[in-house]
């Protein structure tokens, strides 16, 4: 008998399986390449989580797929996390093509690339720190609102650093525009900074949400019953009568429930609760004092309010409004996203479930 002989096509063919399997085991090792733009075609949801049950995440709804992905800073930083788990992510914006995440109680605030979501730097949880918002300045500088005051941060070596003087307190939203830095103040109202050298030029009361700024480059705020104008040139202010009272979240903070449009010179006002709820939309449009005497939108039975609530998406031309199902309880897994044009005319309802509880939408611009 002829001893057993591989052929040497079947060599061939052998040698060609090892190398391949050789070169998968290889290409396993390394690291997934980074894919630009994979987070350009769409936005953000930036999300609280089920406090005592982990922090909170961000997920992101495409254009094209119309699908919401979970999850995805953990998707493309998996070293990394936003603990201690008992720390809540409340606060996210878009500033020189960054996108920076901000944690209350606790968390870090990290920021990380708006296109790919790579994590680029972060000021490390603390005990002790307790966040709300962030407002980028220049590429150098941004603010960091909390519960104590108002820091600088040096963006180069992501530090918190000195204090701004007279922002005391807790602060939440912050704005710049035109010469000026605009706050919100638990304390206070509302606190306008001179942007040149970030000295206090003024203090006004009262002031419920805030802020939006539409296109003619009038900044928004509320206060009780009344929509406030404000020219951050010359700070000369007007109001318009609401038929609502307007309140502020300061027992559990959230971004303020008031946006604007980006193509007109229109402001949308959430008529909510002082923790979560209400299920009406107002809009007031420049210049036309009654336009906001009747909701643009009111939301279907049971769905109400979570967080910031509305978003204005400038590339779409639409409005986001984030709901859950009242009740408490298990009705808060139930999720709805409502896509409305800037009339109020509903173009899409997206519903999912989990215990997300969202704060806002982030929109690149």
């Amino acid at each position: 008998m002829k001893p057993f002989t591989l052929s040497k096509s079947l060599l061939c063919v052998a040698s060609a399986a090892l190398l391949l399997f050789s070169c998968k085991k290889d290409q396993v090792n390394e690291p997934a390449p980074v894919v630009q733009g994979k987070y350009e075609n769409g936005f953000f949801m930036v999300n609280e989580g089920w406090f005592g049950h982990g922090t909170g995440e961000i997920s992101f709804y495409d254009y094209t797929t119309k699908k919401i992905t979970d999850s995805i800073f953990k998707r493309e930083n998996p070293s990394k996390d936003l603990n201690p788990t008992s720390s809540t992510l409340q606060f996210g914006t878009i500033f020189n093509n960054n996108m920076y995440l901000v944690s209350k109680v606790g968390g870090p605030m990290v920021v990380v690339d708006a296109l790919t979501f790579k994590e680029k730097g972060r000021i490390a949880a603390k005990g002790g720190n307790d966040w709300r918002a962030f407002l980028g300045i220049d590429q150098n500088t941004g603010l960091l609102s909390s519960s104590s005051g108002v820091y600088m941060v040096n963006l180069k070596t992501m530090s918190a650093y000195s204090k701004l003087v007279g922002a005391d307190g807790q602060i939440g939203d912050m704005l710049k525009a035109g010469k000026y830095i605009f706050m919100h103040s638990a304390t206070n109202g509302m606190l306008i900074f001179n942007a040149d050298d970030y000295s206090l030029n003024q203090k006004v009361k009262g002031v419920t949400m805030g802020f939006a700024q539409t296109p003619n480059g009038k900044v928004w705020y509320t206060g009780g019953k009344y929509l406030y104008e404000v020219d951050p040139q010359t700070l000369a202010k007007d109001s318009v009568d609401l038929k609502f009272t307007t309140y502020a979240a300061w027992g559990a903070w959230h971004p303020s429930s008031i946006v604007a449009s980006t193509k007109e010179n229109t402001v949308y006002v959430l008529k909510n609760a002082s923790f979560s709820g209400g299920n009406e939309v107002y809009r007031y449009v420049y210049g036309n004092k009654s336009s906001v005497d009747a909701p643009l939108i009111t939301n279907p039975a049971q769905q109400i309010f979570y967080g910031k609530g509305i978003g204005f998406d400038g590339r779409q031309n639409q409005l986001v409004i984030q709901t859950v199902q009242s009740g408490f309880g298990a009705n808060f897994a139930i999720n709805n996203l409502f896509f409305y044009d800037p009339n109020g005319s509903l173009k899409q309802t997206i519903s999912y479930e989990g215990y997300y509880f969202p704060s806002l939408s982030v929109f690149h611009q």
